[in-house]
C-alpha cells in the first residue's frame, strides 16, 4: 500500500476511502467491536459504532444500519480551526490524524465536526470499577486523557499493507476500501456502479466515506 508511481516517474496521491454498502450491513456491530478491540479506546468511545434507521412506510417499513466513523474528509473542516496544529492531514495520503502531544482539548474540532466523530475521553478509568485489566492497562497508555482521539483508518495497518480492522473483520464484506485516486480500485469500481451518497456532501466537505444504496 505504498505510493502509486504513474508511467512519467511522478508520484500520485493516494486517497483512502470506504465504501459502505448498506444493502449488505446487517447491524451486527463486528466492525464496532474490531475497532474496539484494535485500539482499546477508553469506556463509552467509539470511533466506529452502527445506527438502525427505520425506512418506508408499513406494512413495506424496513431497517437500515448504516454505521459510523470519521469520513478523512478531503477538506476536513476540523483541521483549521485546531490552534496548536495537533489535527492534521498525513502528507502521504488524506488521513486526518491527531497529535495528542500537541493537543489541549479546547473541543474546537470536536464542535467543527459535522460527523461527531471527535471524542476526548475525561478520565483513564475502566470499564471495571477499582481497577483496569491487563488488556486496559496496556491499550490505555496510548491515550491521553483530556485529548482529542478518532478513526485513523488504522494507520498503523495500512503501514503494513494491511487493511483496516474493521474492513477486515466485516463478515459480510459491506465494508469496501480502496484508493479513490485509484479508478480501477476495488473502491473505486463499487462507487461507479452503484448508487451511492456522500454524509453531509452539500457542506463541502467531499467526505471519503460512501454509502451504497
Amino acid at each position: 500500500m505504498d505510493q502509486r508511481v504513474t508511467t512519467t516517474g511522478m508520484e500520485t496521491r493516494i486517497r483512502w476511502a470506504v465504501a459502505v454498502d448498506l444493502k449488505r450491513c446487517v447491524g451486527c456491530q463486528s466492525c464496532t467491536v474490531a475497532c474496539k478491540v484494535e485500539h482499546g479506546t477508553p469506556p463509552g468511545i467509539f470511533w466506529t459504532r452502527v445506527i438502525e434507521m427505520e425506512e418506508g412506510t408499513y406494512p413495506a417499513a424496513f431497517t437500515v444500519f448504516m454505521p459510523l466513523r470519521c469520513n478523512h474528509c478531503s477538506d476536513p473542516p476540523c483541521v483549521p480551526v485546531c490552534p496548536t496544529g495537533a489535527t492534521y492531514v498525513r502528507d502521504r495520503d488524506n488521513i486526518v490524524l491527531v497529535d495528542q502531544d500537541k493537543c489541549v482539548g479546547c473541543h474546537a474540532c470536536v464542535v467543527a465536526c459535522p460527523y461527531d466523530a471527535r471524542f476526548i475521553p475525561e478520565s483513564d478509568r475502566g470499564y471495571f470499577a477499582g481497577h483496569k485489566t491487563p488488556y486496559e492497562e496496556a491499550t490505555f497508555k496510548k491515550w491521553q486523557v483530556g485529548t482529542v482521539q478518532k478513526c485513523t483508518l488504522c494507520v498503523h495497518r495500512l503501514d503494513q499493507g494491511r487493511m483496516p480492522a474493521c474492513v477486515e473483520t466485516c463478515p459480510t464484506q459491506a465494508l469496501i476500501f480502496g484508493d479513490r485516486n485509484d479508478p480501477e480500485s476495488t473502491f473505486s469500481k463499487a462507487i461507479r456502479d452503484r448508487p451511492r451518497f456522500q454524509p453531509h456532501a452539500e457542506l463541502g466537505t467531499d467526505p471519503n466515506v460512501f454509502y451504497l444504496t
